[in-house]
C-alpha cells in the first residue's frame, strides 16, 4: 500500500474508461490542498485533468502542457478546465490505496502556476470550480 496524502501540485493517473478503451487513465492535478467544501464541510481537493492535442479536433487554449512539462506527458496536451471537479480528500486518498488511483510526480511550480492562471482565463470553467479554487486558496 502507498502512502498519499493529497496537496497542491499532486497529480495522480486517474482511470477515464470508455467503452473502446477500458484501461485508459489521464493526469489529473491536485489545484488545491484539501479544503472545506462549502455546501458539506467535507475536505476536498479541486482537480483538472490533462488531455492530448489532437489534430483537427478543437481544445481549450487556456493552458498548453508540453513534453517535459511533467513525466507522463510525452506528446502536446492542454488542461481540460471544462472538466474540473471537486473530489473528497477520503476519495483520493482511498482510490491510492486500493489501487484505483497512482500518484506521480508532483508538477513544477513554474508549470503549475500557468495551470492554476489557465483556471481562471478558460472560458470553459465552471463558476462553481473557481469560486471553490478562490477559496481553498485564499491567504489565511
Amino acid at each position: 500500500m502507498s502512502l498519499f496524502l493529497p496537496f497542491q501540485r499532486a497529480t495522480l493517473l486517474i482511470p477515464s474508461a470508455s467503452t473502446s478503451d477500458a484501461d485508459r487513465k489521464h493526469l489529473f492535478i491536485l489545484l488545491t490542498s484539501p479544503h472545506p467544501h462549502p455546501e458539506s464541510n467535507i475536505k476536498s481537493c479541486l482537480l483538472v485533468s490533462v488531455s492530448t492535442i489532437k489534430p483537427k479536433i478543437h481544445f481549450d487554449p487556456a493552458c498548453k502542457l508540453y513534453k517535459g512539462d511533467h513525466p507522463f506527458i510525452k506528446e502536446d496536451s492542454f488542461v481540460v478546465y471544462r472538466l474540473a471537479r471537486i473530489e473528497t480528500t477520503d476519495k483520493l486518498i482511498n482510490g491510492v490505496n486500493q489501487g484505483l488511483f497512482y500518484h506521480k510526480e508532483s508538477l513544477g511550480e513554474e508549470i503549475f502556476a500557468r495551470v492554476c492562471h489557465g483556471l481562471g482565463e478558460s472560458i470553459f470553467t465552471a463558476p462553481a470550480m473557481l469560486r471553490f479554487y478562490e477559496l481553498a486558496t485564499a491567504q489565511k
